[in-house]
């Protein structure tokens, strides 16, 4: 599927082409796509391209000077905002024969501040870009703005988030509402096209790291699932990877820790019987909870520990942890 497919061949191939040694953005189409036979790798390729190669000019952003721009200013600059992006990725695609839209709208990107419960319902407006593409006979949405990195207060940071090219159109549809509401896309077996109140009032999630997609675990699946939880109470946590093809064998995956602050206690997770990672904790008053990971152990790649060694290391080892995601305590 989608989630699982190993595309590391079409994003090395990807990286083959900087922007300075482009002589044409139809020559570049052409380079991109040509060896691949599916639609999906195809754009996969300008997607990951556009990762490598155009950063989010923040300086325009954060001024409020964002200059209309074309395919090629966005190549000849390497800069763009949201709507450069879906342009580019729009044109190349075209290009190379493929079916592409820039779809316009609103997403819970940076500046975004969640409403408050129980307050009135804030009037759609529209704050970004991207793009729907036909990939082999589906309709998928992709954003490859936020999946060559992120913006906050002190600027860009580029960082490649393949999420924006896996999710389902329901899952994309969770921090993105377009403006012509036909292009949520979303099947009636994931539940249908959804309200802009649905949208703009549906509680936060926890905070995921970027690790959390790396390690290709679910965001639509994670427990608790809001990003606010109960203090003074028992809270189970639950982990999933993205899809039932994925191993979950201690061989192939890393012990997962729920860690309490501030007293810094940290519990297991161990296999449940759905095929992902569960664990119940007292949660007491204060601070916040996080799901981290055993990334290194006495200085050795902790991938494969199994919980008996992990245990006997505890205090005598020293340990590098990875974070996962994030929950807030009320």
């Amino acid at each position: 599927c989608l989630k699982c497919y190993d595309f590391s061949l079409v994003d090395e191939h990807a990286s083959r082409f900087p922007r300075h040694s482009v002589t044409s953005l139809d020559h570049l189409a052409y380079d991109l796509t040509s060896p691949w036979e599916s639609e999906t790798e195809k754009f996969r390729a300008i997607f990951t391209w556009l990762h490598h190669n155009i950063a989010y000019d923040a300086d325009a952003f954060f001024c409020g000077n964002v200059q209309a721009s074309t395919p090629e200013s966005t190549l000849h600059s390497g800069l763009a905002v949201c709507d450069g992006y879906a342009g580019l990725f729009v044109f190349l695609a075209e290009r190379s024969g493929l079916q592409a839209m820039k779809v316009t709208g609103h997403g819970k990107g940076f500046g975004y501040i969640p409403t408050d419960s129980g307050g009135p319902v804030p009037q759609y407006q529209g704050n970004h870009a991207w793009n729907c593409a036909l990939m082999d006979d589906e309709w998928r949405l992709i954003d490859s703005c936020w999946g060559a990195g992120a913006v906050d207060s002190s600027g860009f940071r580029k960082g490649f988030n393949p999420v924006w090219f896996t999710s389902t159109n329901a899952e994309f549809g969770k921090r993105h509402y377009p403006e012509d509401p036909a292009y949520q896309l979303i099947s009636d077996e994931e539940g249908g096209p959804i309200s802009w109140e649905d949208y703009i009032l549906e509680p936060e999630g926890p905070l995921l790291f970027n690790d959390f997609h790396t390690h290709k675990f679910s965001p639509r699946y994670v427990q608790p699932s809001t990003k606010y939880i109960q203090s003074e109470s028992w809270v189970s946590f639950h982990l999933f990877k993205l899809c039932e093809h994925l191993s979950t064998t201690e061989a192939d995956n890393f012990v997962y820790l729920i860690s309490l602050l501030p007293d810094g206690s940290r519990t297991p997770l161990v296999l449940n019987d759905s095929g992902g990672w569960s664990a119940t904790v007292y949660v007491p008053a204060g601070g916040e909870v996080s799901l981290f990971y055993v990334k290194e152990i006495g200085g050795k790649d902790a991938r494969g520990l199994i919980m008996k060694d992990y245990s006997a290391a505890v205090g005598r080892k020293a340990m590098q942890f990875g974070g996962l995601c994030r929950w807030t305590l009320t």
